[in-house]
């Protein structure tokens, strides 16, 4: 085995007590100054509930594999508020929406900091992970805040990629960043659907289902579970040896 695929959020990083908090008025501040901008003020509510319509649309396309850009759910929140579509509108509301979680509460999950760059040490570490307001730009700088970001060589998030996990090119494109067959990998994350049943689907011999955050039913049976990041020295040990 010679790399390691990583989920990131739920399995690496998680949101801490005050990032909805800190992250959901200036969200909401963002899309009501848009409909000011376009000539069609709303009110907090409409603008409450265009977006929880948005984003239920988005996830809708995410359960069935299907990348949404964020542009479109921007769009479609829009045309709920009465808004004539404007491309440059929608770009840079999207654009601020992304950015308003950059200095947010965001949390390593248990033996992360430690595991990883021992992993690094032995393996190359890439990153395959949907994304959904916050963009790979942002994850990524919450890898640097957190010290992880130099460990990992290759990335695959959906909105840069356009495409969602379980679809096989998600971990296609960082396998083939870091030049290394599916059969020479490992991928770990905490959704059965997505994680371990697109690893498989992709090659993988090894997926890894998370379970420190959350867990999560359904999807195929893993190949073993971890509650702390650290157990994964001891396993990769175990699974190499056969």
């Amino acid at each position: 085995m010679k790399a390691i695929t990583f989920d990131f959020w739920g399995t690496l990083m998680t949101a801490g007590d005050s990032y909805a908090e800190q992250v959901v008025p200036k969200r909401y501040e963002i899309l009501l100054a848009a409909s000011d901008e376009a000539g069609v003020p709303a009110g907090e509510a409409e603008v409450r509930d265009a977006w929880n319509q948005a984003t239920r649309k988005f996830n809708d396309a995410w359960q069935a594999g299907v990348f949404m850009p964020l542009e479109d759910r921007v769009a479609y929140a829009f045309k709920l508020l009465g808004l004539r579509y404007d491309p440059e509108l929608v770009t840079r509301t999207a654009r601020d929406l992304s950015e308003a979680a950059r200095d947010a509460d965001v949390i390593t999950l248990p033996g992360v900091g430690a595991a990883v760059p021992e992993l690094a040490r032995h393996y190359k570490l890439a990153i395959v992970s949907d994304t959904s307001v916050s963009g790979g730009d942002v994850l990524r700088h919450y890898l640097d805040r957190a010290g992880l970001l130099p460990y990992f060589s290759a990335f695959s998030f959906s909105n840069e990629t356009g495409v969602v996990k379980p679809n096989r090119q998600a971990f296609a494109a960082a396998l083939d960043e870091l030049d290394t067959p599916p059969a020479q990998a490992l991928h770990i994350g905490d959704i059965p659907r997505t994680d371990i049943a697109g690893a498989f689907d992709a090659g993988y011999p090894f997926a890894i289902l998370y379970t420190g955050h959350k867990e999560h039913d359904g999807g195929p049976e893993p190949s073993a579970r971890i509650a702390d990041h650290r157990q994964l020295l001891d396993l990769l040990k175990q699974l190499e040896a056969g």
